[in-house]
């Protein structure tokens, strides 16, 4: 028998998965499921178990949601522990069909540059590849940040919005799938909501992935609570790790001592690369990207060690891969 309730696409997904798969899987393993199969509906895994329990009746809030048979109790130890309400932020494990893809950051919108973003995408065309990590702050969003600037005319933010959008509208024409990383400059917009107008911020409408319709385009969004796999490789616009930026000598070293682990980001604007070896010689090796904006911001305008990059990364056998961390200078690729 179907639950019941609220109907919308996530709702009637949902439903037919429990219903598929019964009430002795948990609700986290399912979200998980759930998420995995169908990542252009839900956000991350936490949005599919959060609707998960509103329909099984853990939520029931002000949306009125009805259930026909609630989720009987799981004991999974002697003791009478209750459920937590929450996850562990796993990662996002890319699909074996990602063989080949480029990783492209910091385009900084409006502060793009059409010469290194036509750099990547010819170097995409000529050599076939179909799959784009956009690897985080797409967009400036400087109208949102706590540092001083200058005032800005509320005209220009839908503009830019605007502008975003047909930018990965355009990718779209070129690349098969492209993934959004979320970085810290995308975060400013939600931080914003968050701090200035909270009665909106459970609003769809003035979230970033519908202002800029995610779903329409065909973009998946990733929440930089989640790190990226390819393999053996982390992907992510490098933020966490790299709070406050840091020293630019090697940026990829910073990175290394930050995660032990093979990594590749963005943020920095600084293309660099670090190897390690541990005392079984194994390596270990970080990633640096170049940028795809201007390289002299208001905040360093004299110019700076910032450079135009991206990533070309092939996945080998057995999770291996190699990148081929790409400069471009005056619109010609290194």
């Amino acid at each position: 028998m179907p639950l019941k309730g609220k109907t919308s696409p996530k709702y009637d997904k949902a439903r037919q998965y429990r219903d598929a798969h019964g009430m002795g899987v948990t609700t986290s393993a399912l979200a998980k499921l759930l998420f995995k199969d169908n990542p252009l509906l839900y956000k991350s895994s936490e949005d599919a178990r959060m609707i998960l329990s509103r329909i099984e009746g853990k939520r029931m809030g002000g949306s009125g949601v009805l259930v026909t048979h609630p989720e009987p109790e799981r004991s999974v130890t002697p003791y009478h522990i209750p459920e937590p309400d929450g996850e562990d932020f796993e990662p996002y494990h890319l699909p074996l069909s990602w063989n080949r893809f480029i990783f492209a950051s910091d385009f900084h919108v409006p502060n793009h540059r059409t010469e290194p973003i036509k750099a990547m995408l010819d170097y995409a065309i000529e050599n076939n590849i179909k799959k784009l990590i956009v690897g985080g702050d797409l967009l400036d969003n400087t109208p949102f940040t706590r540092w001083l600037h200058e005032p800005i005319d509320p005209k220009s933010v839908p503009l830019w919005f605007d502008m975003a959008k047909n930018l990965l509208i355009e990718f779209k024409k070129i690349f098969d799938e492209v993934i959004w990383i979320e970085g810290n400059h995308d975060f400013w917009y939600k931080r914003f909501l968050m701090e200035k107008a909270p009665m909106l911020f459970n609003d769809k409408y003035f979230r970033l992935e519908e202002r800029l319709s995610l779903n329409e385009i065909g973009v998946k969004f990733i929440d930089q609570r989640y790190l990226v796999k390819a393999g053996h490789l982390n992907i992510h616009h490098g933020h966490i790790l790299l709070r406050g930026g840091g020293s630019y000598a090697n940026g990829a070293r910073m990175l290394y001592t930050k995660s032990k682990s093979n990594f590749i980001s963005g943020h920095l604007h600084v293309e660099s690369s670090h190897t390690e070896p541990d005392v079984d010689d194994k390596i270990c090796t970080t990633f640096i990207t170049g940028c795809m904006c201007t390289l002299r911001p208001e905040y360093q305008p004299f110019g700076g060690k910032a450079c135009h990059g991206f990533a070309d990364i092939t996945m080998g056998k057995n999770k291996s891969f190699r990148v081929k961390n790409m400069r471009i200078f005056k619109g010609e690729i290194l």
